[in-house]
């Protein structure tokens, strides 16, 4: 579609009798070298900076070039144009350059008002609008299979039931999103999730997570609500219920970097025995710094849990600080993060302190619209003071996604 709107740009007749400068512009960018059409596309633009097809053209090249703060000035010239399809093509990228940036509103309204004009670029407008939005149903399949080298290490305990054993198993995972009002970002979702374990088959899992959630993307605020019931079972018998609220916004200070917090409540209960003592309520607030670029993301700031169990010895205030991170590169798409927290449990534990890491990286690759390939990790050191409090658990990863919608 975006090449579609760089060749009626082109078409415009503006560009037929073209000076030099131009036409050997136009040729780089005909030829997909927009790095190398800049320069003559530059010089014609400061020769003649009314001609607003070479700046579309100038924009539409640094644009290609990842270069967002000499882009954006230009198509905002362009957008000026008397010309329907140089104004259009305008408003296109320019609501391309908000959605990068993170103001899904404004690249909405860009996308909008070229879906109700008169050109030949309303019908490039309503697809882009209507993929702004999201889909109103989507679904994905994860087949993945995993190692793991404590399996009796559950996500839901602090410390492994009864040793630490290493197995191989097979996560499947399908969940569905449907927006159920048209202009209104609340998604309602289900996951079911399955995880077969080679061997040690008592710890097979089962789990159904069913919720829903709201989001706001605009170009100085973003927040989001969520809410969600997981159910689930270990071994074929009851595990765990649970009950997570969350709570985000960020704010944008100057350029990439904003501030950000978050806050999740869980609430959990769990039936069997060995496991009964971790029933209870856990809240964790984050303050962060944030920085968020067109193909890059991080994050660094202070995170405080409190653990409160139906066991007092297990009840525990947690500090430290996290960071995490992402690169999207092409169809490559990396996610790193790791977290480090001071542990002091409560009076019952007798002094009981941890140091935990916690730390895990994926890299999804697209390969088709609808299918892609993900690798990846997950690290957590637990280092005690108290007798057989230290454990350590990795997971590794590789498997295949597919979606309804990229």
């Amino acid at each position: 579609m975006i090449a579609a709107v760089v060749w009626m740009a082109l078409g415009s007749p503006a560009f037929a009798d073209a000076a030099d400068d131009i036409e050997r512009g136009v040729a780089k960018f005909q030829a997909g070298e927009f790095a190398a059409a800049i320069a003559p596309l530059a010089a014609a633009h400061a020769a003649d900076p009314s001609d607003l097809d070479t700046a579309l053209l100038l924009g539409i090249a640094y644009y290609r070039c990842n270069d967002a703060a000499h882009a954006r000035p230009l198509l905002v010239a362009a957008e000026r144009s008397a010309d329907p399809e140089t104004r259009d093509s305008a408003r296109i990228f320019l609501g391309l350059l908000a959605d990068a940036a993170g103001d899904t509103d404004g690249a909405l309204d860009y996308y909008d008002s070229v879906a109700r004009s008169s050109s030949n670029l309303a019908t490039s407008g309503r697809e882009l609008y209507d993929r702004g939005r999201g889909e109103r149903f989507s679904a994905g399949l994860v087949i993945r299979p995993e190692v793991d080298s404590n399996v009796p290490l559950l996500p839901a305990t602090a410390a492994p039931a009864d040793g630490s054993t290493g197995d191989g198993a097979l996560f499947l995972l399908a969940d569905l999103h449907l927006r159920p009002f048209d202009g209104v970002a609340l998604v309602i979702d289900q996951t079911l999730a399955y995880r077969k374990l080679a061997r040690l088959t008592d710890y097979d899992i089962a789990a159904s997570v069913s919720g829903l959630s709201w989001s706001h993307r605009g170009a100085s605020y973003r927040a989001a609500l969520g809410y969600h019931l997981d159910v689930s079972t270990l071994g074929g018998v009851r595990y765990q219920l649970g009950q997570t609220a969350d709570a985000s916004a960020r704010r944008a200070v100057a350029g990439a970097l904003g501030i950000a917090a978050s806050y999740q409540l869980a609430l959990r209960t769990l039936f069997p025995d060995a496991y009964a003592g971790y029933t209870g309520r856990v809240q964790t607030g984050t303050a962060r710094l944030s920085w968020l670029a067109e193909r890059w993301e991080l994050e660094l700031g202070a995170v405080v849990a409190r653990e409160a169990t139906d066991d007092p010895a297990l009840s525990v205030l947690a500090g430290g600080g996290q960071l995490a991170g992402r690169l999207r590169l092409g169809r490559a798409d990396l996610r790193m993060s790791a977290r480090v927290s001071d542990r002091r449990y409560d009076a019952a534990a007798m002094g009981r302190r941890d140091v935990q890491v916690r730390a895990d990286a994926s890299l999804y690759v697209d390969v088709t619209p609808h299918l892609g390939a993900v690798i990846g990790g997950a690290l957590l050191d637990n280092r005690s003071n108290a007798m057989d409090g230290s454990y350590v658990k990795w997971t590794g990863y590789l498997g295949v996604v597919v979606a309804t919608a990229p």
